[in-house]
């Protein structure tokens, strides 16, 4: 780990950045055994893992006069990948409804399985590419299609962990009128809409649909990514598939919040020291090229060493608005 902290013209600008390497060993992973056992998976120290990147925070001093605006910047990028799994070059304990692994070069619990093409224009069956692969594991074709699932060879679909973060805090005030917002983000990630192969499955099951269902193939020459609706017949809606794979990176407005000090003149008639009043809003808007209904979701249920990324029917966060008073006696 390798450290700098700074200031300049007076602290007007300060903060200090980072890089480190951090390498992780004796992973505790769920490690596929024989079923006679009885079980599926045991539990084992096995393999290692290398963290490396850089933070930087910084604090800047915009304007400091009547009008005073002062700006807190932090951001983050971690690079991280298995380097080891006990001479192993995947575990997966994955099944056909999740699909997080552990994989030698990619980073922990990236998403592995099908590479979806769309709709066959011709009968409106789901195809997927077969991603032919030679003994060293290297893809030899990419434009193959099938409309047989089981021919589909697996390939990495997205990293389920956001490698950059980000957030930018701005505050201002002016004769005792404030005014303070921050914006949070990730980038980089994907997510994993597990139920979406319920409710965006074209009619195969019988959860209320979504709303890019309607675009469905009808007839031969439609171009579509929506396979034909079959009710109750498979048809494209295997959830180990990218095409249930979404970005999760996000823009947030987490927080803004506007308030103002009340005189001294005023505040000393009623005996007190001081008395604020707010406006705060929370989650308040998102910018995102997620499909689902919030990019910051995680069905606990799913999620161990391995799993993250998932969203299986989570809720939204609620955006909230709330008003008061400070009081200070």
């Amino acid at each position: 780990d390798f450290g700098l902290d700074f200031g300049l013209f007076s602290n007007r600008i300060s903060g200090d950045i980072d890089f480190y390497i951090k390498n992780t060993s004796d992973l505790i992973l769920n490690v596929p055994v024989p079923g006679t056992t009885g079980y599926r998976t045991q539990a084992q120290n096995l393999g290692s893992m290398k963290n490396s990147g850089f933070e930087l925070f910084l604090n800047t001093v915009n304007i400091d006069r009547s009008i005073i605006w002062a700006t807190c910047f932090n951001f983050s990028y971690n690079r991280n990948r298995i380097t080891d799994l006990g001479g192993e070059s995947i575990i997966d304990e994955g099944n056909s409804r999740f699909m997080n692994v552990a994989m030698v070069g990619q980073p922990l619990g990236v998403f592995y399985g099908a590479e979806y093409a769309g709709a066959d224009p011709a009968d409106g069956d789901a195809l997927w590419y077969v991603n032919s692969k030679d003994n060293n594991g290297n893809i030899t074709d990419n434009k193959t299609t099938t409309s047989n699932y089981s021919e589909a060879g697996f390939v990495v679909l997205g990293n389920p962990n956001p490698p950059i973060l980000f957030a930018i805090t701005n505050n201002l005030n002016y004769k005792g009128l404030g005014l303070s917002f921050m914006f949070q983000g990730v980038s980089g990630n994907k997510i994993h809409l597990a139920g979406d192969s319920f409710m965006s499955s074209n009619a195969t099951w019988f959860d209320n649909q979504t709303a890019d269902q309607l675009n469905s193939w009808k007839k031969p020459g439609d171009i579509t990514d929506i396979p034909q609706a079959r009710l109750g017949y498979n048809n494209g809606n295997q959830p180990r598939s990218s095409r249930y794979i979404s970005p999760g990176g996000y823009l947030k407005l987490r927080n803004i919040m506007v308030s103002y000090e009340l005189p001294e003149v005023v505040v000393n008639r009623f005996g007190l020291k001081g008395a604020r009043v707010y406006i705060q809003g929370h989650n308040m808007l998102t910018f995102t090229k997620y499909r689902g209904w919030d990019p910051e979701v995680s069905a606990d249920f799913a999620v161990n060493s391995v799993r993250s990324g998932i969203d299986f029917y989570s809720a939204p966060q609620p955006r909230t608005i709330l008003a008061g008073i400070s009081i200070s006696l």
